[in-house]
Parts: structure tokens; sequence; C-alpha cells
């Protein structure tokens, strides 16, 4: 299988740089567990846009009210309820123009330490995956319309699709720490051994001594 198309923009004269370098370098590792770990499809074309808290709102109504068709007087000046608290936000997935999906990093949230990057992207690749699965696309459109005030539905079925959003945040949760869980025992067991090799090692020189 070919891998997925993946590529790391920076959005905003105050975004750093040094941010985007690591989140660069960490994709293509985030993206192979999150396949590892279901097993299954190439993941769709990727744009991970690193940015800024003030920023993600605008950029995620922007991608998905072009997914689903909208024209721009549709969306602007909305929120969508995936970033209605963008200052809590480290990440979120959303549906893009030409299927693919694009991944809002919040560089202000993020530290540059090595686990939290991992972490943020290894939840939005879950997501990425979560958003590749039949219906999902469908479903992503319905709540978005629905949302720009375009196609309002009927509160039973606006509640369901709210429903499938909160099960794979749910989702998302567990499967992240389950994979950086399963990274950090690996890493553990690594060192574990590497110490248990240089034991050895000085412990053959001193009795060759």
């Amino acid at each position: 299988m070919k891998p997925a198309q993946i590529t790391v923009i920076r959005d905003g004269l105050f975004t750093s740089r040094r941010l985007t370098a690591d989140i660069t370098e960490t994709v293509p590792t985030a993206q192979r567990l999150v396949k590892e770990h279901f097993g299954r499809r190439p993941l769709t074309a990727v744009e991970v846009v690193v940015t800024s808290t003030n920023r993600i709102a605008m950029l995620a109504t922007m991608a998905q009210g072009a997914a689903a068709g909208l024209k721009p007087e549709a969306w602007e000046r909305k929120t969508l309820t995936l970033t209605s608290r963008p200052n809590d936000l480290y990440s979120v997935a959303v549906i893009a123009p030409n299927n693919t999906v694009r991944v809002l990093v919040n560089a202000r949230r993020l530290r540059r330490r090595e686990r939290e990057i991992g972490a943020t992207l290894v939840w939005a690749f879950v997501e990425v995956d979560q958003l590749c699965r039949k219906g999902a696309w469908d479903h992503r459109i319905a709540l978005t319309r629905h949302e720009l005030g375009v196609n309002v539905l009927p509160k039973p079925k606006a509640r369901a699709l709210y429903r499938v959003e909160a099960g794979w945040e749910a989702e998302a949760d567990k499967v992240t720490g389950q994979i950086v869980g399963k990274v950090i025992r690996q890493n553990r067991q690594a060192e574990a051994a590497a110490e248990r090799e240089a034991d050895g090692t000085t412990t053959a020189a001193q009795g060759a001594s």
C-alpha cells in the first residue's frame, strides 16, 4: 500500500518554526503507529497545519464548509462545535476540499516536549482514521451543514450525529493511551536491555583484567 501523502505547513507569522520542524519530524512515526494499531487502509492525503489558537476555529469552519460544498458567506463569522473551545484544543482533524483531511495543531498549547508532540499527533491521526471510515465523510458534512444553518436537522437526528462525535472522541482518548503506553513500555524495555548489556560488558572487562 502506498503511504498517505502528508504535508506540514506553518500558518501565521508568529507560529514557531522550531515547533513546526519538530512536528514535521514526528508526523511519520505518529501516522505509522496509528496505522499499525488499526491494521487497515492507507490514510487519505493529510495536511497538518501548525497554527495559533485564535485561527483554529476559522480554519476549521472554512475547511469543512468548503468540503460540504458551501459558499464563503455560509461560514463567515461562524464556529463549529468542534472548535468552540479553542484554548482547550491541542489539535483537531477536519474534512477539507478534494477529499483530504486537515489536522489543525494549536502551536500555543503545545510545548516542544517530545512526548507531548507525539501524543498530540497520535490523537490527530486516530481522528484522521475515523474520518476515513465508511460514512464518516457524509456524517461530518451533515453535521457541518446543520451547525452552519444550511440544513438544520430535527433534534433526534442532530443528537445522533453528536453521539457519533462523542464516541469518536472517547475512542481517540482510549487508543491514544494504548499507543503511547505501548511506546513508553518499549522504550523502557530497550533502555533496560541496553543497561544490562552495558553491565555485562563492564563485568566481562573486569574479569579479563
